[in-house]
């Protein structure tokens, strides 16, 4: 039996959490343990917080645990919850599946299903958690390297900088150089998979074309997503494509609206018409890579979260999501555990087979999307995030 020594590790350190990277999962995984009275502190490397990225789904599951960190208020304020998604034929527009979202999602999930700007919910985050400490998160840090000792470990930065805490999580993303230090480097996996991503704004492009004001376009080798954002003045698309002439893994990196055009050529006029509305500096590309899932997440009085833990193709829109859940689940852990042992191998219990099972279904299911005979999709779609039950988890129930 558990025997819940957590107010005893907590009060007799005072010393705080260490987390690197203030992206999504950083932020709510600091969020989450300030709400439970848990000292922390975030080290950025950027220089400033600014507006990075595109639009992003937050699934139920992922709702539901911002919403336990008290931001129900502002995810429906900010956030867009599409009635309904719909999934087209790329050159006929025909529907092939309908997905009810909406008031039935609510219902059946106890939380919304939302769209929203990656970096309104960074804002959000983040003035939630200066809210509580205006000194929390500290930028201008690039993480160099970490040493521990049975009193805590240290956090060296690349400005000749050093920090001490009794824990210390990497929360950096796909790169993560904490995760460098705690496994040997191994190559990624080149996909074989390319996409674009990109913002047009809703007025230029033609009603129907974002009606329903979430939809997706399936086609041989071919994918384009779409869906309102900003209270629909903005249309986010991510656009994939089976190809091998471009390896380079970033979300920074330029592209041209006539390149993703000449991709998507035979695809249906509306997907054309959102494309061509793109400004120029809001066309980006990258290649798509997998990795293995890790043998172990954490190395004494370190661990890790989110991308830097299990990094998760887009092809279902859980990526985000996941690191959400896990920043919740590592500060439940943390705040009821006698020792940073202890919390951490509660927190790799209740969240690796979760994290690999996305892992591995996000590289599984574009092959369904890509099929070449497109017209008996809704054959095959009888495994996807809803059907896996994803959407039902609770990070703030979940037993630890």
């Amino acid at each position: 039996m558990h025997v819940n020594t957590g107010i005893q590790f907590r009060r007799m350190n005072t010393q705080p959490v260490m987390l690197i990277g203030a992206g999504i999962g950083g932020l709510s995984c600091a969020l989450a343990l300030q709400r439970a009275g848990i000292a922390v502190r975030v080290y950025e490397q950027a220089p400033e917080l600014g507006e990075v990225g595109a639009g992003l789904t937050l699934s139920p599951n992922g709702s539901k645990a911002l919403m336990g960190l008290g931001l129900e208020s502002e995810l429906a304020e900010l956030a867009d919850p599409p009635s309904y998604q719909a999934v087209h034929h790329y050159q006929t527009g025909q529907v092939l599946v309908r997905r009810e979202r909406g008031d039935l999602t609510i219902r059946q999930y106890g939380a919304p299903y939302y769209q929203i700007h990656r970096a309104d919910l960074h804002d959000m985050l983040a003035d939630a958690v200066r809210a509580n400490d205006p000194d929390c998160i500290v930028l201008g840090h690039e993480f160099e390297r970490f040493d521990q000792d049975a009193n805590g470990v240290t956090a060296w930065f690349t400005n000749g900088n050093s920090a001490s805490g009794r824990l210390l999580v990497g929360c950096d993303g796909v790169k993560s150089p904490v995760r460098s230090q705690m496994h040997e480097q191994e190559s990624p996996n080149f996909t074989g998979f390319v996409a674009w991503r990109g913002l047009a704004p809703a007025a230029k492009v033609p009603a129907e074309a974002v009606d329903p004001p979430s939809g997706t376009y399936i086609g041989p080798g071919h994918l384009f997503v779409r869906y309102l954002i900003r209270g629909g003045e903005t249309v986010n698309y991510v656009a994939f494509v089976e190809r091998d002439d471009w390896q380079v893994e970033s979300w920074s990196q330029r592209s041209t609206v006539k390149e993703v055009l000449d991709e998507f050529s035979e695809f249906h006029g509306l997907v054309r018409a959102i494309i061509g509305a793109t400004p120029p500096e809001l066309c980006y590309k990258w290649g798509l890579f997998s990795r293995r899932p890790l043998k172990s997440w954490s190395l004494g009085r370190v661990a890790l979260l989110g991308d830097a833990a299990h990094p998760t193709l887009p092809f279902m829109g859980m990526g985000a999501v996941m690191a959400i859940e896990d920043g919740v689940v590592l500060a439940r852990c943390i705040a009821d555990s006698g020792s940073f042992s202890e919390a951490f191998q509660r927190y790799e219990a209740a969240r690796v087979e979760r994290t690999t099972l996305v892992m591995l279904e996000s590289g599984e299911i574009i092959h369904r999307f890509f099929a070449p005979d497109t017209e008996r999709f809704a054959e095959r779609n009888n495994r996807n995030e809803e059907s896996l039950g994803l959407f039902r988890y609770d990070a703030w129930q979940v037993p630890v």
